[in-house]
Formats: structure tokens, C-alpha cells, sequence
């Protein structure tokens, strides 16, 4: 499955594809975390609730990078974990951002380690709609294109999530 939608920022573009065939080498990650069948999200001190992810460091590979960033962000030990799609994030025809979208088990939580930029880690039963993301100033700008809405609907159901 393909789409093609408005990104987060005016002039931004977005492609998203659930089929591997289109998955490239990517910089950065999104993680669907799930503790006990409910979705980890991650409250960053300037832009809100978010989904786990981040930047891909030299050496590492994507799922490196997206196990170490939900530790970061949220204390979280995953102990499951796998790829669900991939979007890029264009501007001027020029991709800005390519990242893959995982959704992975949690088989613990640990405190939040200190020095890095999450202030709260909440586990929803029900995760935001996203019409809420998309109305609610709580929620992060990251997650009001439609990339969260259609990965939402993929990892609902999924053995991680249970719901």
C-alpha cells in the first residue's frame, strides 16, 4: 500500500509505503512501541506526545536505532521487533527525511534515564485518535500528517498490540 499526502510543514510532502519492495536506507526511525498491549508515547519538553524515534547514528543500522531511541525516550527494553513501512518526507521534489516506521514489544520498563529530552512517558489502553493528534495542541506537529493515522491502522491488531 502507497500514499501520497501534505506533511506536517507547509511545502512538505510525504510518501509512505507498507510494501518492502519500497523501503530505501533510511536516517531516522518511528517506533509503535506496546507494553502489555498498550502504546507507549513519549512527552517531548518542547513539541509534546509523540511516538518514540529519532535520528540514526554512523554504524548503527535502523533497527539499532530504533531500539535505542525508545530506551532514551521512554526506559523501555524491547524485546521484539519489526519493520511496518517506510515514508519520505519531500520538499521542492528534495527528500528531507527518510524514515522506517517499526512497531515493537516491550518487555520492560525502567525509569526514564536522565539527560535527554522526554519529560513524561504515559501507556494509553486506547491510543490518541488521530483526529485528536491532529486537534490536540498537546500532541506533537510530527504526528498531525497523516503518516501516524495510517500506520495506527496497521499496527492495530498487530501480535505486539493485542488490541
Amino acid at each position: 500500500m502507497r500514499y501520497e499526502f501534505a506533511g506536517s510543514y507547509p511545502g512538505q510532502q510525504v510518501r509512505l509505503s507498507f510494501d518492502r519492495c519500497d523501503f530505501q536506507e533510511a536516517g531516522y526511525v518511528l517506533v509503535f512501541a506496546f507494553y502489555q498491549g498498550q502504546l507507549v508515547m513519549t512527552r517531548h519538553q518542547k513539541r509534546g506526545w509523540e511516538i518514540p524515534g529519532g535520528t540514526r547514528e554512523q554504524g548503527e543500522w535502523t533497527v539499532q536505532t530504533a531500539i535505542r531511541e525508545v530506551y532514551e525516550e521512554t526506559g523501555a527494553e524491547v524485546c521484539a521487533i519489526e519493520p511496518i513501512g517506510q515514508y519520505v518526507i519531500e520538499a521542492d521534489g528534495v527528500a528531507l527525511w527518510i524514515k522506517t516506521i517499526y512497531v515493537a514489544e516491550i518487555a520492560e520498563l525502567h525509569p526514564l534515564p536522565a539527560g535527554f529530552e522526554t519529560e513524561e512517558v504515559r501507556l494509553f489502553d486506547e491510543p490518541p485518535t488521530p483526529e485528536e493528534v491532529k486537534a490536540g495542541a498537546e500532541y506533537s506537529l510530527i504526528l498531525k500528517d497523516d503518516v501516524y493515522a495510517h500506520a495506527l491502522e496497521r499496527v492495530r491488531g498487530h501480535r505486539f498490540s493485542t488490541r
